[in-house]
């Protein structure tokens, strides 16, 4: 909502529940420019951030 009524000024950080790259993804689609991880890391440790990175990087075109 934000993102697409502010036409993208606002830098939105998609947060809640993100343990893999889907998750990620999920919200930056929705319009976040950034993720913030707490749980999951917490959980899954810090590896968890190159997994998300590579996970991320294999998605692209």
């Amino acid at each position: 909502y934000l993102h697409r009524h502010s036409d993208g000024a606002l830098p939105i950080i998609g947060v809640g529940g993100i343990y893999s790259a889907a998750d990620a993804r999920e919200k930056l689609a929705a319009g976040a420019a950034l993720v913030q991880l707490y749980s999951g890391f917490i959980y899954e440790g810090p590896g968890l951030v190159k997994r998300i990175n590579q996970g991320l990087a294999q998605e692209r075109p």
